[in-house]
């Protein structure tokens, strides 16, 4: 049995309410479909520097702080739909700044506009876990998963959820990030972009069957 530990720094305090728990099943759906399935899957661990966004260097000294306690970082960062300044001012940095020696493997979360348009991708899901019986329409959800990301700013369809729910969206986050389907979240690309990432690491690491 081995043993597969991984953390966390996500842009903001609601995505640590569920990005650590999707990335736990995306984690154990890599181990048990294309490596070992004797891999004991640890809880990603939620690293956080300050209630704002952690900078580059912030990032580094994170990671610095927690040296051998974990064999995956994934660092989180909404594009905004604004891939050029994202590159140019996030990715390229952090890669530049990443010690290709360091035993931890590097792997990037960007969804293509935010974390909240993975939210909107499974209505069966949204149904479910909100209690409603409200049709895709009325729930934000679009035609096909993967148009999530055309969706200019995901965070009005919640918004509107959360009024018609009088009840913070994020307060449901936990209970989504476990019950959307992994199938419908890799049509989504960022997602999907996210897993290859997740497989290519943990084949550099020596997960394989």
């Amino acid at each position: 049995m081995r043993f597969l530990t991984s953390a966390l720094i996500a842009e903001g305090n609601s995505d640590d309410r569920f990005l650590p728990f999707l990335l736990r099943r995306v984690l154990e759906d890599v181990c048990g479909t294309e490596f070992a399935d004797s891999v004991d899957v640890d809880a990603v661990t939620a690293l956080r520097g300050g209630a704002r966004p952690s900078t580059v260097p912030e990032i580094i000294e994170l990671v610095r702080g927690h040296r051998g306690e974990f064999h995956l970082v994934f660092v989180h960062r909404d594009q905004d739909g604004n891939t050029d300044r994202v590159n140019r001012e996030w990715i390229g940095p952090l890669l530049g700044a990443w010690d290709p020696g360091w035993p931890e493997r590097l792997i990037p979360v960007i969804p293509i506009r935010k974390t909240e348009a993975w939210v909107l991708a499974d209505g069966d899901a949204l149904r479910d876990v909100l209690g409603v019986r409200w049709t895709d329409t009325e729930l934000g959800v679009p035609a096909r998963p993967r148009d999530v990301e055309r969706i200019p700013e995901p965070k009005d369809p919640i918004g509107r959820l959360v009024r018609r729910l009088a009840r913070p969206i994020d307060d449901f986050y936990e209970e989504l990030a476990e019950s959307i389907s992994l199938d419908v979240l890799r049509t989504v690309p960022s997602f999907a972009a996210v897993r290859d990432r997740t497989t290519s690491a943990l084949a550099q690491l020596g997960y394989r069957r």
